[in-house]
């Protein structure tokens, strides 16, 4: 077998160790990893090591009521949406006219069609840990990433994307 450590060592002897590592539980008892419970993504208020949002302290999820008429712009919105210093949406979702979108998040392109009201996507975007705990989407509003405004302008654009 060729070596490609050098000094004689190979894969397979590493690659036999690192598969049995994980059969080392007894059996019909679970591993720690088994005992853990699912992450808990509250500490990271946006993905961000570098921006300010990536500074802000975590707070407790809020839930966050739409007060009056929505007045939002959608093509603000959509720049907010896909600029990275600012919503970035586009890190995670895939949205009509994104550069470069992510595939983690739901591809929101005809997001508009959902049929979910101005007041229930205001909420959803200020914090989706109020209805999600266990999200990775960033708190917009509650870590004030976003404004009001910017909010009220994100949230036409994904109404006016059918």
């Amino acid at each position: 077998m060729r070596s490609i450590f050098g000094k004689g060592l190979t894969v397979a002897p590493l690659l036999l160790a690192v598969a049995l590592a994980g059969c080392a539980a007894e059996p019909g008892k679970p591993t720690q990893a088994a005992k853990a419970k699912p992450s808990d993504f509250s500490e990271w208020p946006c993905m961000s090591y570098t921006l300010a949002c990536g500074k802000i302290p975590t707070r407790k999820p809020v839930t966050q009521a739409l007060v009056g008429p929505l007045n939002g712009d959608p093509v603000r919105g959509q720049a907010l949406a896909n600029e990275r210093s600012k919503g970035n949406c586009v890190a995670c979702h895939l949205l009509k006219g994104a550069e470069q979108p992510g595939s983690k998040g739901p591809d929101l392109t005809a997001y508009g069609t959902w049929g979910r009201s101005d007041a229930e996507i205001y909420a959803l975007v200020y914090d989706m840990r109020s209805r999600n705990p266990d999200t990775v989407m960033p708190p917009a509003g509650a870590n004030q990433i976003l404004t009001d405004q910017e909010l009220r302008d994100v949230i036409a654009f994904l109404q006016s994307s059918k």
